[in-house]
């Protein structure tokens, strides 16, 4: 997945370090909301077009947010993946069949 977004220095540097922790969080919940209104809204067969706009908008905010935490806290891209790959792994073993 490749998806660029734009240097988030300039709004840490705007807003304050904990202020944009704090909004990260802010969107997280977001993000959680969106997903379990997505997943009401598909078992009862409604229309999920708004629902589907809102999720989509939430997880780019979480994106976002993402890449202002990584500045944060001084987390490389390579750590992420590293993390990824290991917790792919572990999914794959649990996923073998004995």
């Amino acid at each position: 997945m490749r998806i660029d977004i734009p240097d988030q220095s300039r709004v840490i540097a705007r807003y304050g370090e904990a202020e944009q922790v704090c909004t990260c969080l802010e969107e997280l919940a977001e993000l959680s909301i969106a997903v379990s209104k997505m997943h009401r809204m598909k078992n009862q067969d409604s229309s999920v077009v708004g629902a589907y706009y809102n999720l989509v908008e939430e997880m780019a905010d979480v994106l976002i947010m993402i890449q202002q935490m990584k500045l944060i806290y001084g987390i490389e891209d390579h750590e992420i993946q590293t993390m990824v790959n290991r917790k792919w792994a572990r999914q794959m073993k649990r996923m073998q069949i004995p």
